[in-house]
């Protein structure tokens, strides 16, 4: 394996792993410890090169006190291998390749949202000594075959599958607001003049895997041991606050917070979430 980049470089950069490479976007910061970010499936869409910006102006909050990494989904060599790659369980092997690979102090902390939380959660229980703490934004444990999430999953990888972009991220605008939220023609019709995703299989692919019950982790979340802050949104149309009010619960001793007026979207409008986190992950250090 070539020498890695150094982790404060300023572009993200691609690490191997078996059947692909996993991209990470690293910030320098504060001594406090390091964090390791992981987003939802939507991440899926597109690399993190050429990102590098968006990220940087979202996460330079945290640097203060800590160094923060980004870390994409793989990208596997063979786009017809993406179900496999992107399995959440597969996924959370190739973090912890590139956790090894950049070499960050660990055990970490993990802030992880969405789809990104049961990576996250199967990354604890399979390498228990690299993970100190998690932050947990709209995660589901478990996507039940017969649940109104699976049937909303189901129906995005149909869209993706036809590549019918438009009504994709139309939905995805409505499905993301609060179920409170007025419906807006005007934002459907700016969220269908979004870009084609670059890579679709990897979206396509984690979508299919959350829904086989090999990547279900509820069964196992009371061996998990690591202090867990978990939040969400009342008004979350794409992932109920019960199925995330499962996951503390079975989890000993976490911290369940919910926004009454959040949607899906915790990271951006849950009411003082980086505050919250911030807090959370002090206690850590």
């Amino acid at each position: 394996m070539s020498a890695m980049p150094e982790p404060s470089a300023a572009t993200a950069v691609a690490i191997p792993i078996p059947g692909g490479t996993i991209e990470a976007f690293s910030l320098p910061g504060g001594p406090g410890r390091p964090l390791v970010v992981l987003g939802g499936v939507e991440w899926g869409f597109r690399p993190l090169t050429g990102t590098e910006g968006v990220l940087r102006r979202r996460w330079a909050r945290r640097t203060a006190a800590r160094p923060v990494t980004i870390l994409g989904r793989p990208l596997p060599d063979d786009p017809r291998e993406a179900d496999l790659l992107l399995h959440p369980r597969n996924s959370a092997a190739a973090v912890a390749t590139a956790i090894g690979a950049l070499g960050l102090t660990t055990p970490v902390a993990i802030e992880a949202e969405s789809g990104g939380g049961r990576i996250s959660l199967w990354l604890t229980l399979d390498h228990p000594e690299l993970v100190a703490r998690l932050v947990l934004s709209s995660v589901a444990s478990e996507t039940p075959h017969d649940s109104p999430m699976a049937h909303r999953l189901g129906r995005w990888i149909l869209l993706a599958e036809a590549r019918d972009w438009g009504d994709l991220f139309a939905g995805f605008a409505r499905q993301l607001r609060p179920a409170s939220a007025v419906h807006d023609p005007e934002v459907d019709a700016a969220s269908r003049l979004q870009p084609h995703p670059a890579t679709p299989e990897r979206f396509i692919g984690e979508l299919k895997a959350t829904l086989d019950p090999s990547s279900f982790v509820t069964a196992r979340l009371g061996e998990i041991e690591v202090p867990a802050l978990v939040l969400a949104g009342a008004l979350d149309q794409v992932v109920p606050v019960e199925a995330t009010r499962m996951v503390a619960d079975r989890i000993r001793g976490a911290r369940f917070e919910v926004d009454p007026e959040c949607g899906h979207t915790v990271r951006t409008s849950f009411r003082g979430y980086d505050t919250l986190v911030e807090a959370f992950l002090a206690e850590g250090d």
